[in-house]
């Protein structure tokens, strides 16, 4: 099954350049695939009280390719891009009006039972034979390598509107202490094409962050490397192109 939209981008998923931001792609992308996933009844609030079980963000790797901006039209296709044994890949693809692919996105989701918080296989939460995926329009493939911390840029506390339905840091908060530790003229000298964050762990409400640069083992010239963390333990990984 796959969801097709037709719309415009809206102001509020816009930068101050007036054009599609970080922040509001990974919005725009988490919008759809939760829409999708509930028109297959799999969404994550079902996923809660028929299968005892939550969806959790593993990575997500979105390409910027052609910048979209406010009240431009296009059309999104979000669709189950593999299925696998504890895991599965959420595509989604946000075309121009010229049809041509303006932003790529591939999510790779996991469920964890609620009481053991061990993983699920994929049939025990409505993934059981009757869902298939769909044939990948794009490639999108997810880096290797480990982040290594340099230094601290910033701390931030996580507030009651950081919080998503699972008591967790919404993932689109931490998008936004990241974008945040940049300024608007660098972000518009030199807008993000690719970014691709990989979530590592959990953080509440109180919970005092820091948002480190880092250096990659695989560090390539025009790429940044960044980390959250809480306290010793590292939260989320992210890497930047621009």
């Amino acid at each position: 099954m796959k969801l097709i939209k037709h719309a415009t981008i809206p102001a509020s998923y816009c930068d101050a350049d007036v054009k599609l931001s970080v922040v509001g792609a990974f919005q725009m992308v988490e919008d759809l695939v939760t829409e999708m996933m509930g028109e297959l009844s799999i969404d994550g609030l079902i996923c809660m009280n028929k299968y005892k079980a939550m969806w959790i963000f593993v990575r997500n790797r979105i390409e910027m390719r052609h910048p979209l901006a406010w009240k431009e039209a296009y059309t999104a296709e979000c669709y189950i891009s593999m299925i696998g044994k504890a895991k599965l890949n959420v595509d989604t693809v946000l075309k121009n009006a010229e049809n041509t692919i303006a932003l790529a996105s591939r999510l790779e989701l996991c469920a964890v039972d609620l009481e053991t918080m061990k993983l699920r296989k994929m049939d025990t939460v409505g993934l059981d034979g009757s869902i298939t995926a769909e044939e990948a329009e794009c490639e999108i493939k997810y880096e290797r390598g480990k982040f290594i911390p340099d230094q601290c840029l910033d701390t931030v506390t996580v507030r009651s509107s950081d919080i998503d339905y699972c008591h967790h840091t919404n993932n689109i908060s931490y998008i936004r202490y990241l974008m945040n530790q940049r300024s608007v003229a660098e972000h518009a000298q030199r807008p993000v094409q690719i970014i691709e964050v990989q979530y590592a762990g959990q953080t509440h409400e109180g919970d005092v962050l820091e948002i480190c640069s880092c250096h990659g083992t695989e560090e390539e010239t025009g790429k940044e490397y960044y980390m959250i963390r809480h306290g010793n333990e590292s939260v989320l990984h992210c890497l930047v192109i621009r």
